[in-house]
């Protein structure tokens, strides 16, 4: 009994390891140079954090927590490897068709940056992203920290309309 007990508590032990080592992964590959500068607003969204934060289950919490919601249409997702080629990240255009809080910005389209994507044959999926479709409509619950733009709770934060 005692022996299963210490397996069971090894594989926990693994296992939250390698979820912290996925996350450090995809925070510490850069992207590659956005879109031409100009004053477009970026939106980052590192690797992982969501599944750590109990609060995202909550609506209220991500509602409190944003600085800006935005509604919009998906005009564009694009995938690509990083200048070093050790990570891929996928790009996508968002022309923002309403603010719900926070104040407007200079154009109305932002371009959000997430971890994970598919380019050619080869795939990297990185947990808790939120996955654009052109076309779509969405909502996103971001946040303004240092001066980055960050979607709240990962795939929490975007909500398809």
């Amino acid at each position: 009994m005692i022996k299963n007990r210490e397996i069971t508590y090894a594989a926990l032990i693994i296992f939250i390891l390698a979820i912290l080592l996925i996350g450090l992964f995809a925070c510490l590959n850069k992207p590659t140079a956005a879109l031409p500068p100009g004053s477009q607003v970026i939106v980052r969204q590192s690797g992982g954090a969501a599944m750590l934060i109990a609060e995202c289950a909550d609506n209220s919490y991500i509602n409190q927590t944003a600085d800006y919601i935005i509604e919009g249409t998906v005009e564009k997702v694009e995938s690509r490897w990083n200048q070093e080629k050790t990570g891929i990240f996928t790009y996508t255009e968002m022309t923002i068709e309403k603010y719900v809080k926070g104040a407007p910005f200079a154009e109305n389209k932002i371009q959000i940056v997430t971890p994970g994507g598919t380019v050619g044959e080869i795939s990297q999926w990185v947990e808790d992203q939120p996955i654009f479709h052109e076309g779509k409509k969405v909502s996103i619950y971001f946040e303004e920290v240092n001066g980055e733009f960050l979607i709240i709770c990962g795939q929490f934060g975007v909500v398809e309309r």
